[in-house]
């Protein structure tokens, strides 16, 4: 009975002990996509792109200046990056850290430039739209402390743009780029008020 007794103890423990590791690794099954761990950077594979889309946001590591396509996950003769969208109502959550500083934004949208002879991504471009002047207005103010934008140009812009006299070139205008991230963020307005207008925002290595 006593050699019995142990060797029962002895396999609950084992299971046990199994129930613990399993439950320590995280394993998923299936086809179950996870969002990146603490300091990890998503992926541009088609996987990565469905999970970006699926979970709705974006991380991309730009910490050495630019956005290396191998270090995406793609060959770095790569012609061209994904073209990303957001599930339907919603918006994609956008991370890009930078050498200084990180860019962040929400966009439907989220676009990747380059060809087969770079090996990394000449631009990364996602868009914040807006039905409201206020809010607007606000977005280009943070992004001149932010990122670095030229203040001047940008009080000029929002000053004049709405002024009756005002330059037709005022209505499709470019800020930036600011460098203050360690990368080239250039702020494309199209303003078509009383119609919603749309901010493209450029994030680009330094010297393109």
């Amino acid at each position: 009975m006593g050699k019995a007794r142990k060797s029962l103890k002895a396999a609950i423990g084992a299971l046990a002990l199994s129930l613990a590791l399993a439950a320590c690794s995280g394993a998923v099954s299936g086809n179950q996509t996870t969002a990146p761990d603490a300091g990890e950077f998503d992926t541009l594979t088609s996987a990565g792109a469905e999970r970006i889309t699926s979970q709705g946001t974006a991380k991309l590591d730009m910490t050495k200046g630019k956005l290396e396509k191998e270090a995406a996950g793609l060959p770095a003769d790569a012609a061209k990056g994904p073209l990303i969208f957001a599930q339907d109502g919603r918006e994609i959550e956008i991370s890009i850290a930078g050498p200084q500083g990180t860019v962040t934004g929400s966009s439907d949208t989220l676009k990747f430039a380059t060809d087969s002879a770079r090996s990394d991504f000449k631009e990364v471009t996602f868009y914040h739209r807006f039905d409201k002047w206020e809010d607007l207005e606000k977005d280009v103010r943070d992004a001149v402390s932010r990122y670095g934008l030229d203040a001047d140009d940008a009080e000029y812009w929002l000053q004049n743009v709405n002024k009756t006299s005002s330059s037709v070139d005022l209505f499709n205008h470019s800020l930036g780029p600011g460098t203050s991230t360690g990368l080239a963020v250039t702020y494309d307005i199209a303003y078509e008020f009383p119609d919603p207008s749309v901010i493209s925002i450029r994030v680009s290595p330094l010297g393109g």
